[in-house]
């Protein structure tokens, strides 16, 4: 999983891509434990991460008040978005059903 600025996200969602987006924090338990479930995917869609206070501003954008949030971008746009750890199959399913549907 690629660490991304918020200028390389903001780039991707302008070019249009696909993609899942994982906003957490380093202090942060279940996103570490999300981190984990994230590997085991199989995943056809790129999934990135975002530190959340890296970039203050950019993560009030995305309205970011929990940690882990992830969001799915489909051809630039975000389709959905989940709160807290989720296991791998949940997680598929969503990428399934939101991005690759």
């Amino acid at each position: 999983m690629e660490i991304l600025k918020a200028e390389e996200i903001q780039n991707k969602i302008n070019n249009g891509e696909s993609f899942v987006l994982k906003m957490s924090a380093s202090w942060c338990g279940p996103c570490k434990a999300l981190t984990e479930e994230i590997k085991k995917i199989d995943f056809e869609v790129p999934i990135y991460e975002f530190d959340v206070e890296s970039d203050i501003e950019f993560s009030q954008k995305f309205k970011v008040r929990n940690v882990p949030t992830v969001k799915l971008f489909k051809n630039g746009e975000d389709v959905h978005t989940f709160l807290g750890l989720k296991s791998a199959d949940t997680i598929n399913g969503l990428i399934n059903e939101h991005i690759l549907n």
